[in-house]
């Protein structure tokens, strides 16, 4: 039978928890390198997300038709009032 001091005990926790926090730093340190390595989880596309692209896409259609309309009315009102003016039209 052996026969246990103080400073086996001690050397014993104290070994213990370096293990411990050895086993802390390298779960820490695999998490990160995970996270950052890893590839991103791909989100399933709802209903919704589909509804937001196709409003997105009409909205951006409809100001572009608008700005073209604008531009292209304009210069041909311009041109009518220029015509009426100047050459009786």
């Amino acid at each position: 039978m052996a026969f246990k001091t103080i400073d086996d005990i001690e050397d014993r926790k104290r070994k213990e928890s370096r293990e411990k926090m050895k086993t802390e730093i390298s779960d820490d340190i695999s998490d990160v390198i995970g996270n950052v390595f890893r590839k991103p989880k791909i989100r399933k596309k709802t209903w919704f997300d589909m509804f937001l692209n196709l409003l997105k896409i009409i909205g951006v259609l409809m100001l572009l038709i608008l700005f073209v309309n604008l531009i292209l009315g304009n210069i041909w009102l311009l041109r009518f009032f220029i015509k009426s003016l100047f050459f009786g039209g």
